[in-house]
């Protein structure tokens, strides 16, 4: 039996986790000098409402060797085998601390580094566990896996750098800076790399790019499923949702708050649009 693991970061309702039994390694939130597991300890709309409120900007890390060495001891008590699938080395450590975790584990584990995160991350976590259901080897759960990191696509919308700078991963001059000239930010995953696809002076522009991207959407019918993650508005999301359900209502799209980690990153209103073609 061939069994999948992941991280917080996928973007899974509870119905596919349960649906595919998949199991989720949480990563770690640092907030009010406690340490806590995110989605066991704090909920997604906790943490970004802490980043809003909280004088003490939360910090995530990822899991600890323990936690995954824990799970992997555990799935493969009755001899199975695990492919662990995870966010991309580029946004955290995450998947290397689960390579380590494979070192010390009597589990036949083979770990993924999936190159997304979030609902992107996920399309190819549901892949492996559909495929893990209908008897397919390893190899050709890794092989389908490959293929399918080309056909999946992740765009990120940042409003703004004020996380960046609470963060302490910019200073404070960067941050007046572009707050000053509104700058945007577009970014995608490509190739396990993340790339500026735009930078947008002011809302006019940055909208017109999301409108595009949001156009070709409707105009691929080989796209058959959407992710649509925010960090703390739903807003413009919800527009592009109901937009898209109006122009494609064939299409599956899954519209929820993003993980606290991509929080952290992103910054008040931003999103990301995936999909998976």
């Amino acid at each position: 039996m061939i069994k999948i693991v992941t991280d917080s970061t996928a973007q899974l309702t509870e119905d596919e986790l349960k649906e595919y039994k998949i199991t989720v390694v949480p990563l770690q939130i640092s907030l009010r000098k406690q340490i806590l597991l995110d989605g066991v300890d704090i909920s997604r709309s906790e943490f970004s409402r802490e980043l809003k409120e909280s004088k003490d900007f939360p910090r995530t890390s990822q899991p600890s060797i323990g936690q995954f060495k824990s799970v992997y001891d555990d799935l493969g008590k009755d001899g199975s085998t695990v492919i662990s699938i995870h966010m991309s080395e580029v946004l955290s450590g995450t998947v290397n601390v689960a390579r380590e975790a494979n070192k010390l584990t009597s589990t036949d584990v083979t770990v993924v580094d999936s190159g997304f995160t979030d609902r992107s991350l996920a399309f190819l976590v549901i892949e492996a566990a559909k495929m893990a259901q209908q008897g397919k080897c390893k190899t050709e759960i890794l092989d389908q896996l490959a293929v399918k990191k080309t056909t999946t696509h992740l765009f990120c919308f940042i409003n703004s750098l004020d996380y960046f700078v609470k963060g302490g991963r910019a200073s404070r001059a960067i941050g007046f800076f572009s707050s000053l000239i509104k700058l945007k930010l577009v970014l995608t995953m490509e190739g396990n790399k993340l790339k500026v696809v735009s930078k947008c002076r002011g809302q006019a522009r940055f909208q017109q790019i999301i409108n595009k991207m949001v156009d070709s959407v409707v105009n691929s019918r080989g796209i058959t499923q959407v992710g649509l993650s925010y960090v703390d508005s739903d807003e413009e999301v919800s527009r592009i949702a109901n937009f898209l359900h109006e122009k494609r209502p064939d299409l599956k799209i899954v519209t929820r708050l993003t993980s606290p980690i991509i929080m952290s990153h992103v910054g008040p209103k931003g999103f990301a649009l995936m999909y998976d073609a």
